[in-house]
């Protein structure tokens, strides 16, 4: 069974088509890559996804229970959002930020418990932030705090990750070591990703959803990431390499 489905999902914004008649359906052991251009609707039909926005028409399914059916409580144990941004507003530790992912397993109690403190240590340590536990967010930078942000996620371990450029902040050898991580959770996980680096796409996701004006491609990484469809959705033309068992896609 799917942990998400849409069935016939249309997607705007500011009155704006973006996306029409999407039929999809994601399962746990995917790492599904969002591409294509700048304002094609990736980070809004991920807002759909997760319940911030409405579709234009249609629905969104998780469980083949439909979204807005779902009980807040459920559905912070079912879906979690990590955006491409965060916007900090007031001082608070790495450590602290991350145990707010706990918040789905705290109800009917105040405080964080022994386990909730182990998590959050363990999460943190599997972004590489140990050392920057009781750090103030206000003082990291964007980089270290997406970290921050994926470890929470990883926290609040829902069902289905959805996710708004996770590797964006970060230099290469990190977006290496993440979305290594990001592959490593479709072990347990189902996980929707945009993305803007094509090649990172090609390289670690399972499937991809391919955007365009009017239209969208989606299936295998191999069925989807080739050059015609690259050319169509991007209106530039592509080389594909492939070096090592890596492929890669050269615009020119």
């Amino acid at each position: 069974m799917s942990v998400l489905r849409t069935e016939k999902l249309d997607v705007a914004a500011g009155g704006q088509s973006l996306i029409a008649g999407l039929d999809w359906q994601v399962e746990r052991g995917q790492l599904w890559c969002i591409l294509g251009q700048n304002g094609v609707g990736k980070t809004s039909l991920l807002h759909v996804l997760c319940g911030l926005l409405p579709p234009s028409a249609g629905q969104v399914l998780l469980d083949e229970k439909p979204l807005p059916a779902l009980a807040a409580e459920a559905l912070a144990l079912q879906r979690g959002f990590m955006s491409q941004q965060q916007i900090d507003v007031f001082s608070c530790t790495a450590l602290a930020t991350v145990l707010v992912g706990c918040t789905p397993y705290r109800i009917g109690r105040i405080w964080d418990s022994a386990e909730d403190q182990v998590a959050a240590e363990a999460a943190l340590q599997r972004v590489g932030l140990t050392h920057k536990a009781q750090m103030d967010v206000l003082t990291l930078s964007a980089g270290e705090r997406q970290r921050v942000a994926l470890a929470a996620l990883l926290v609040q371990a829902p069902q289905l990750m959805l996710m708004d450029e996770p590797a964006a902040h970060q230099d290469v050898a990190q977006q290496l070591a993440m979305m290594r991580m990001i592959r490593e959770l479709c072990a347990d996980h189902a996980v929707v990703s945009s993305c803007h680096d094509i090649d990172l796409a090609a390289r670690f996701a399972t499937h991809v959803l391919l955007l365009a004006e009017g239209r969208h491609w989606l299936g295998s990484v191999d069925d989807v990431l080739t050059v015609e469809n690259l050319q169509q959705a991007f209106d530039c033309r592509f080389e594909q390499q492939e070096s090592g068992g890596v492929r890669s896609f050269i615009p020119y």
